[in-house]
């Protein structure tokens, strides 16, 4: 733990609209703040980035200021990630109208998150964001490319790693992507806080999920792209389907109009002959009766 720096952060807490003042030690490894103010009732939520690039102990310093009446003492304490840390909370004795909380962390891979200063009685709090640097420009849509192309992926941090790795994701796994053994499918380029990894002639197994690891002292700093390989033939596709359902669509009706006709036309035949017998037997029928009605003439 010897070679771990240390580092004081300092932050002021005014109720009358909440300050925040961050400083470091010269000496101390890089740690980056960066200082957010979001609105909470009448007051200030403050929250506080740091970028932690190496294992180290870290003190953390809350001081709040401008309480009414003063009181002689309060209550103050830690969480981590919401959860009170235990054995944390301690009496703050009045010190020249501020009362100053403060506590040192030992800060390991598995210790980084969220840890926040509380002081009971008003519940004012600060919260502290410890983690490795973030890839901000992240990719949430798949890079997309056809087969037998080339395409670059890119990733970016404001801080220098130690080294930066590329892995393909295979299933719940990670594979390093090892340019060595592929030479013909990839191509890595390394420039201090950027790397670009050039996937060549692209077929549809180099399909998937990348990702590229910023390797830190303290703890990897990951993003993923989804790369997408599709076949020329793939736009068309939609319009095939168009295609395939009007194609459809006419041999539906078509069949309708054939199946349709024949009945149509025996129909009307059917009522020509009905209309033809009906006509015939009332002819007929007529001339019954006028034999029969000259017959009566005859007889009488």
């Amino acid at each position: 733990m010897a070679k771990y720096m240390a580092k004081t952060v300092l932050l002021l807490l005014f109720c009358q609209g909440i300050h925040a003042d961050t400083t470091t030690t010269p000496e101390s490894d890089p740690v980056v703040t960066t200082r957010k103010a979001a609105p909470k009732g009448q007051g200030q939520v403050i929250i506080e980035e740091l970028a932690i690039l190496t294992p180290q102990y870290i003190e953390l310093l809350c001081n709040l200021t401008d309480i009414p009446n003063n009181p002689p003492y309060m209550t103050g304490y830690w969480t981590k990630d919401g959860k009170e840390i235990e054995n944390s909370e301690e009496t703050i004795n009045r010190n020249n109208a501020q009362y100053i909380l403060k506590k040192t962390f030992s800060i390991q891979a598995r210790d980084l998150g969220n840890y926040s200063c509380v002081f009971r009685e008003n519940d004012a709090r600060v919260t502290f964001v410890l983690q490795v640097p973030v890839m901000k420009d992240k990719r949430d849509k798949p890079v997309v490319s056809y087969i037998g192309d080339s395409v670059v992926l890119v990733c970016k941090l404001k801080h220098m790693p130690n080294t930066w790795n590329w892995y393909k994701a295979n299933n719940t796994e990670k594979e390093l992507i090892n340019v060595t053994a592929d030479p013909l499918k990839y191509k890595i380029l390394l420039n201090g806080n950027e790397t670009k990894l050039t996937a060549l002639n692209l077929t549809e197994a180099q399909s998937g999920k990348y990702i590229c690891s910023a390797e830190f002292d303290i703890k990897a700093s990951e993003s993923q792209v989804e790369l997408k390989v599709l076949s020329y033939t793939e736009p068309l596709k939609p319009f095939v389907a168009i295609v395939a359902e009007v194609l459809l669509l006419v041999t539906l009706i078509c069949l309708w109009e054939k199946c349709s006709k024949p009945k149509h036309s025996s129909s009307t035949a059917d009522d020509v002959y009905s209309e033809q017998t009906s006509k015939l037997t009332h002819d007929e029928s007529n001339g019954v009766e006028n034999n029969t009605t000259r017959q009566r003439k005859l007889e009488h």
